[in-house]
């Protein structure tokens, strides 16, 4: 998550340096942010529908009404209620709007009832922006209008009630985001958009500022959509940890020296059907924590079902063997606690593993991985919760050329 804020903290300064730069751009720079809001809009919407994302969606499409309502587009008479009522309405219901699509759940792009729900949720709002330009009184016109400052060189020129709405909300995704436990790239964008947005409308006057700072928040959701989409793609979701699909990408990067570990949960089929799948899915992402604590040029991923793997880059298995080791026994030493029939159930578990690296004869990573595999299958065959290296004296048992049950079941 750290490395999300890091470049969203990057594009915002970028963002807001540069929009007070916009008067010393070229001028056919310039005359671009008239269309650069709706390009960028138009690409995000194109990628959201085609990773089956709505959310983004109804994002950019208020993010351009806002662009829409506040540009010439929208004539309105001078002196009208309409006019004094478009700036005060599209500040205040923007970051309501935010954090209401990214309160409401995601449910894809077929999902058509949700979907055309939402949309008459946006369309009641203009027809209720409609109706209070032609029907409030002008004390509530003064009300919603009432600048923070009256003094014209006030840095703030947002209305008193929409910069009130602006921080509840932006106090509101804060909390919202250190409680989740698993944020998206989404909810953490939506607040850098909301930031954005606010200055973008707080200088609304110059030209070309809100435009561009929209721009910005736009492409914003775009990325956002593509980090998300390769989260889950690459990203067990159980237990957090790479998952396979990143494992096989990460054996491009290896080079000519490495060594791979195999690991497996001990009778975990027994411990799941004993206590069940929701206690075997804690064993899983207690293991899993603790493999994530490799560290010393190690990674760990998910492999499937119980079985784990820890890529060390320029290590033997020799000077892998120890670390696994203190990753065996850390596992064994973690107390499992929970619930079972109503009791207070308190339980261990064990792993066992097996290791291997690139030799002359085992070239390619995948070959390393079913040695490492057959190192596995020889760790569980003396007795369980320990590190075999592949080649050991006691892993030779093994006739040359067979092959572990398990590996014959991923054949299969």
């Amino acid at each position: 998550m750290a490395r999300h804020y890091f470049w969203l903290l990057l594009l915002s300064g970028f963002a807001v340096w540069q929009a007070y730069q916009i008067p010393s751009w070229p001028l056919g720079w310039q005359a671009l942010l008239d269309y650069a809001p709706y390009a960028v809009a138009a690409i995000g919407v194109f990628v959201s529908l085609l990773l089956n994302r709505m959310q983004p969606v109804f994002l950019l499409v208020n993010l351009l009404l806002v662009v829409f309502l506040m540009s010439d587009l929208v004539p309105l008479p001078l002196n009208s209620t309409a006019q004094a009522l478009r700036f005060p309405l599209v500040s205040l219901l923007i970051p309501i709007n935010i954090l209401l699509w990214i309160l409401l759940p995601e449910r894809g792009v077929k999902h058509h009832a949700y979907n055309l729900f939402l949309t008459g949720l946006l369309v009641l709002q203009g027809v209720g922006i409609y109706w209070m330009m032609q029907n409030l009184s002008f004390e509530t016109v003064q009300f919603l209008a009432k600048p923070v400052s009256t003094d014209l060189d006030s840095p703030f020129k947002m209305p008193m009630l929409s910069t009130v709405v602006m921080l509840v909300v932006a106090n509101l995704m804060i909390i919202r985001l250190a409680m989740m436990r698993k944020a998206r790239v989404l909810d953490q964008v939506a607040l850098f958009v909301l930031i954005l947005v606010a200055v973008g409308l707080n200088n609304a006057a110059q030209y070309g500022l809100l435009n561009w700072l929209i721009t910005i928040a736009a492409l914003m959701i775009v990325l956002s959509v593509v980090f998300d989409t390769h989260q889950i793609a690459y990203t067990d979701e159980l237990t957090g940890m790479a998952g396979r699909r990143a494992l096989f990408e990460s054996f491009m990067g290896l080079g000519r020296r490495y060594s791979i570990a195999m690991i497996d949960i001990d009778h975990f089929k027994k411990f799941n059907d004993t206590y069940g799948h929701d206690i075997g899915d804690l064993v899983l992402r207690t293991v899993s924590k603790v493999l994530n604590q490799v560290g010393s040029g190690g990674k760990a991923y998910r492999f499937g079902g119980e079985e784990f793997t820890v890529v060390f880059t320029n290590k033997t298995p020799e000077q892998a063997r120890p670390i696994l080791d203190e990753l065996r026994k850390q596992v064994e030493a973690t107390d499992l606690r929970f619930k079972h029939k109503n009791q207070d159930t308190s339980t261990k578990v064990t792993v066992s593993i097996g290791v291997a690296e690139k030799t002359a004869d085992i070239k390619s990573p995948e070959e390393v991985v079913k040695a490492a595999d057959q190192a596995l299958y020889q760790a569980k065959e003396m007795g369980r919760n320990r590190v075999v290296v592949s080649g050991d004296p006691a892993e030779k048992v093994i006739k040359r050329g067979q092959k572990s049950a398990r590996i014959r079941k991923r054949k299969s």
